[in-house]
């Protein structure tokens, strides 16, 4: 029939379109279906890496995808250049009946792609109760983090109050949240979902456990309703912790009502000339407070970055990745804090995973600063060769290493060019001297 490129070209094409008929028609002038078999596994799209499962799934063909399975036996898991099985692909597409054949065939649910998305991180983006009880049926893991952050937290921010008594009747922990996201109660309120931030206390969330950034109290002094704040002081909710205070949090927005709210139950503080509700609302939009919140950030950022390098130094590298986290929830302009935190990461990478969040951090530190340079060699002398070097090391790895995130080989090589990228990055000490590469 021709090249096995010209063969495999041919079955993407005829899957992609829902041929069936031609698709039997290639397989009789393949010499065996063991051959055809590899041909539909191995043949992909240069772009994005689906092979013709993923394709026939896209569309919901079903009776392409049960002939691809059941006759010419391809694999069930196979991954796209992110990494998303064909289960993923049906699950996005909310091709119920493809899904619950591919999960009767053996599909693996629990396959997170390289943004750490699973099957029924899907299911709660798509608000299908079919294909989350499908899946949690099948014991679909739910405190899986991604760069939405877990089902969990994705079905609060979405306001899902179904999806939410669902997917904590099945053991996720109302109070596990990711770097990447705030807590399930800051989600809460941040989507206005009193129902949600109902059933998350209920089912024993802290409402004092956070990250970084802003407690679910302090998120709730900022909103207009207050039945958010006076049910988070119900539960225990602490007025006094915090960066800055619920009580500043709520001035800072002028909101009158939650300041008079949290006026009795927080702490005087000193620095205020007038401890009242108008003094603190006042004394809150004065150059000096100002100031002094930015001089309280700038200490803060430091004790962090100083405790990073500290334990960094000591090979504490997940410690150190914890405090980078913090500083760049405090700082999340800034790209210098996701630049260091990913040289420790690439430090400590040992599996996919932690390989996968150095690849998003990296992501990240281009969008909040895409003018980094590509350094070239005719600027800067034997520095600028060797960096030049470096940053093209990083990208080929890069490449090779979305192509098969699987491949232990390629994990090791990998890590070792993130962390030589991000140690010569992190060492630019201010944009000027960066840009002065390009």
């Amino acid at each position: 029939m021709g090249s096995l490129s010209e063969i495999g070209a041919s079955i993407i094409e005829a899957g992609a379109s829902g041929d069936l008929k031609q698709l039997k028609v290639i397989t009789n002038k393949v010499d065996d279906i063991g051959e055809y078999r590899k041909i539909c596994d191995e043949y992909s799209d240069f772009t994005t890496g689906r092979n013709v499962l993923h394709h026939v799934v896209e569309i919901g063909h079903f009776e392409i995808c049960k002939f691809l399975i059941k006759t010419v036996k391809v694999y069930i898991d196979s991954l796209n250049y992110k990494g998303d099985t064909p289960l993923a692909e049906a699950v996005k597409g909310e091709h119920v009946k493809i899904v619950e054949f591919l999960i009767k065939r053996g599909a693996k649910i629990s396959l997170p792609n390289i943004e750490g998305f699973t099957s029924l991180h899907y299911a709660v983006l798509k608000d299908n109760m079919e294909l989350m009880e499908l899946l949690l049926i099948k014991d679909a893991p739910v405190d899986v983090d991604s760069v939405d952050g877990t089902p969990l937290q994705i079905a609060v921010s979405r306001g899902n109050v179904q999806a939410v008594k669902y997917i904590l009747s099945h053991g996720a922990w109302p109070s596990l949240f990711c770097a990447f996201a705030d807590t399930p109660l800051v989600c809460a309120v941040k989507s206005r979902s009193f129902d949600c931030l109902e059933l998350l206390l209920a089912a024993g969330a802290e409402p004092n456990l956070f990250f970084s950034g802003i407690s679910p109290l302090g998120c709730a002094a900022k909103e207009g309703d207050t039945k958010f704040l006076k049910r988070l002081l119900k539960a225990k909710a602490d007025p006094n912790s915090d960066l800055f205070i619920p009580i500043e949090d709520a001035a800072m927005v002028h909101n009158r009502a939650a300041v008079e709210i949290l006026f009795p139950v927080t702490k005087r503080l000193a620095v205020y000339p007038n401890w009242s509700v108008d003094g603190i609302i006042e004394y809150i939009h004065s150059e000096e407070f100002k100031t002094l919140r930015e001089q309280k950030l700038t200490n803060r950022l430091t004790e962090l970055d100083f405790g990073g390098m500290r334990d960094a130094s000591n090979k504490e590298y997940t410690l150190a990745i914890l405090l980078y986290r913090m500083a760049s929830l405090l700082d999340p302009s800034n790209p210098k804090w996701i630049s260091k935190r990913s040289l420790w990461e690439a430090r400590a990478l040992n599996n996919t995973d932690t390989c996968m969040i150095a690849l998003l951090d990296a992501q990240e530190c281009i969008r909040l600063k895409p003018d980094y340079p590509v350094p070239h060699p005719d600027h800067g002398g034997d520095i600028a060769v060797a960096a030049n070097e470096l940053f093209k090391k990083f990208l080929m790895a890069g490449l090779v290493f979305s192509l098969d995130p699987y491949n232990e080989e390629i994990i090791r090589a990998f890590r070792l060019t993130l962390f030589n990228f991000f140690a010569w990055l992190s060492q630019m000490s201010s944009p000027d001297v960066i840009l002065s590469f390009s």
